[in-house]
C-alpha cells in the first residue's frame, strides 16, 4: 500500500477532533485510531478488526463497523474504494486521490491539486461538486508499463508491417 499522507492526523489530533465534535473517546475508538495511526497506510475493516483484536480482544466486530462510521462522520477518518476489493480506511490528512495499478496493485497517493482545474470546470459547467477521493483512479503504473514493453520483444514469426 501507499505511504500515509504526510499531513495525516496523528493520534492526539484525531482524539481532539473527536472530542470537539461532541464524540466520546471510548476505549474502542482509541484503539481503532491507534491501529490506523500505526498502520501508516490503508486498512480494510477486516484488517482493522484483526489488528484491533490483538490489542484489545474485547472490541467486537460490530463495534468496529459502528466506530468506523462514527469516526468518518466527524472527519477523523475516511474510506476509499481501491478497485474491486473492500473499502479501505485511513486517518484524514491532506486531501488526495489514489492511483491504483490494475496489474501489480500498487497504490500511489497524489495531491488533489492535480485535478483542481477539472473539478472547478465540472462545478462551473454542471453545478456538480465532484468528490473523486472516494474512488481510486485505475490504470497501469510506470513500472508495469515498462515491464510490459520489455516483454513485447518482436516475434521472429510475426509480420510487423501495418
Amino acid at each position: 500500500m501507499a505511504e500515509a499522507s504526510r499531513a495525516a492526523l496523528d493520534r492526539r489530533e484525531a482524539l481532539e477532533r473527536l472530542r470537539r465534535s461532541g464524540g466520546r473517546v471510548t476505549q474502542a475508538r482509541r484503539v481503532i485510531i491507534d491501529v490506523l495511526a500505526d498502520a501508516g497506510g490503508h486498512l480494510t475493516a477486516e484488517e482493522l478488526f484483526h489488528a484491533v483484536s490483538i490489542r484489545d480482544a474485547s472490541v467486537h466486530r460490530a463495534t468496529i463497523y459502528r466506530t468506523l462510521d462514527a469516526l468518518e462522520r466527524v472527519g477523523v477518518l475516511e474510506h476509499v474504494h481501491l478497485g474491486h476489493g473492500s473499502a479501505v480506511y485511513h486517518l484524514v490528512g491532506a486531501s488526495h486521490f489514489h492511483l491504483v495499478c490494475e496489474r501489480c496493485g500498487a497504490v500511489t497517493e497524489i495531491p488533489e491539486s492535480i485535478f483542481a482545474s477539472a473539478l472547478e470546470q465540472i462545478q462551473f459547467d454542471w453545478g456538480f461538486r465532484a468528490r473523486l477521493s472516494h474512488f481510486a483512479i485505475l490504470g497501469t503504473c510506470r513500472r508495469c508499463q515498462a515491464s510490459r514493453t520489455e516483454s513485447r520483444a518482436p516475434d521472429s514469426h510475426r509480420d510487423e508491417r501495418p
